[in-house]
C-alpha cells in the first residue's frame, strides 16, 4: 500500500516545522504521535564519565525550562584528619582558602573530599561542542591550582 503524495508532503512539512523550532536535533529527539505527526521529545538528562589529566570526571546535563544546566566535577583528593597528618591538613586547608575566585572552576570540600567543580546555565540545548568547551575551560582554569594542591595530596 502506498502513501498518497499529499500525506507525504504534509509529513515533511510537519517535520520541517518541528526541526525549525528545536535545533539542534539530538539522537532520538523526533518521535511520531499516534496520528503520525512528527513531534519533538522533551530533552532528557544526560550523565557521562571520563578521565582527563589522570582524574575521573563526571558530567551531568539537565533540562531546566527552555535551557539546561551543565555540571562537571572531579574528585581531586582527600583532606586527611588532624590525627593522620596535621601539617598536611593545615597546608591543604590554607591553600584552599587562599584560592582566588575563578570564572568557572570551584574547589569544594565535601565530606573530607576535595572536588573541582563547575556549573553553568545555558539558554538553549547543550550540544556536544558546548560540553567539550565547558570541560576544557574547567580543566584549563583548574590545572595550575591542581599542581599546587598536588604537593600535599
Amino acid at each position: 500500500m502506498t502513501v498518497p503524495a499529499a500525506a507525504r508532503l504534509d509529513a515533511l512539512r510537519a517535520l520541517a516545522q518541528v526541526a525549525e523550532g528545536a535545533l539542534p536535533l539530538g539522537l532520538s529527539a523526533v518521535t511520531m504521535t499516534a496520528d503520525g505527526v512528527p513531534s519533538i521529545r522533551p530533552p532528557q538528562p544526560v550523565k557521562l564519565n571520563f578521565f582527563a589529566d589522570g582524574l575521573p570526571f563526571h558530567a551531568a546535563v539537565s533540562p531546566e525550562g527552555d535551557g539546561a544546566v551543565c555540571q562537571i566535577w572531579a574528585e581531586v583528593g582527600h583532606i586527611p584528619y588532624t590525627a593522620q597528618a596535621p601539617e598536611r591538613r593545615r597546608k591543604l586547608l590554607a591553600a584552599l582558602r587562599a584560592m582566588p575566585k575563578l570564572e568557572r572552576a570551584r574547589f569544594v570540600v565535601q565530606d573530607q573530599k576535595i572536588l573541582l567543580a563547575s556549573e553553568t546555565r545555558h539558554a538553549g540545548a547543550v550540544t556536544a561542542e558546548d560540553l567539550m568547551c565547558e570541560t576544557v575551560a574547567l580543566i584549563q582554569e583548574g590545572r595550575p591550582f591542581l599542581r599546587i594542591l598536588g604537593e600535599w595530596l
